[in-house]
This record gives C-alpha cells, structure tokens and sequence, in this order.
C-alpha cells in the first residue's frame, strides 16, 4: 500500500471562530451586570452587537477563547446559541464592498455583520454570518481575502 505524502494525510483546517448569542431582558443594568461577570472570570469579549427590542435584546458576542466564554455563560445561567462565524482581515484591498461583492456572485446570503473590537496586525477585522461557510471560505480564500481563526484573537496577534 503505497502511503500519501504527510501534507495530503492530513486535513485542512479552516480558519474557525464562535459566535454566542444571548437574550436579555431589555432592563437598565442587564448588560452591563453581564459585561461585569466576564470580567470577574477573566474572559475577554472582542466582539460585541447588540440588536435591540421593546422587550428584549440580542447580544452576539465573540471571545478571544470561545470555550472560556462558553464556560462563564454557563456559570451565570445565561442562556445562549452558539454558531460558526467568518473573521475577514480587511485591508484597503479588501474592503467590505468587495467582500460582500465577493460573496453576492457566490449568490451567498450575509446575516449580518460587525466588527471585532481588536485589530489583526493593524487591521480590521469583521464578522460575517452567511448562510453557507463553506462556499463563503473558499470563494474568499480564492481571492485571497484574509480569514482568521480563534486562534489569531491572542493577544500578540492582536493591537
């Protein structure tokens, strides 16, 4: 049996983030009660949108150590959704008009989208929800648009 070179074994990773999305009652303090608990478990939020209601608000929220974050929501008792998001590193190459150029010929859906709070070397970076990641990573990588992964969100990557 001859034995594929160790390059082709093993398989592409794709450049992955977590998104969480909670629901808050749309009260005075609920966020900022929520936002003082991350701190107090030393979890770092580098993503923040808040979509807001009468009643209730949708926060989305990305960690830089996603499992951590998920860890603290639970210890507060904070119910949440979890999906797979894009980082797109935009440059002046890569704008967002270009990335979703990219993406509408692709006929892919975006969500919505907001950006992260740190940069990557210097840049911004955004999140993009679409409906079809797959397609949406290849036709960007294809166009060599820069996608990130949790792992890029450390602290010397970041600033």
């Amino acid at each position: 049996m001859t034995r594929l070179p160790i390059q082709t074994e093993q398989r592409y990773k794709a450049p992955t983030a977590v998104q969480f999305s909670i629901f808050l009652a749309n009260r005075v303090g609920q966020l900022k009660e929520m936002l003082d608990f991350m701190v107090s478990q030393d979890v770092a939020i580098v993503g923040l949108s808040i979509v807001d209601s009468t009643d209730w608000a949708v926060i989305r929220l990305v960690f830089q150590v996603s499992e951590k974050g998920k860890a603290a929501l639970r210890k507060h008792n904070t119910p949440f959704t979890e999906s797979e998001v894009l980082l797109v590193r935009l440059s002046g190459q890569e704008s967002m008009a270009a990335v979703c150029g990219l993406l509408l010929r692709a006929e892919i859906n975006v969500h919505f989208a907001y950006p992260l709070i740190v940069q990557h070397q210097g840049l911004p970076i955004m999140v993009f929800h679409v409906d079809d990641l797959v397609a949406s990573r290849e036709v960007l990588l294809r166009h060599h648009i820069t996608l990130l992964g949790e792992e890029d969100l450390s602290p010397g990557l970041t600033g």
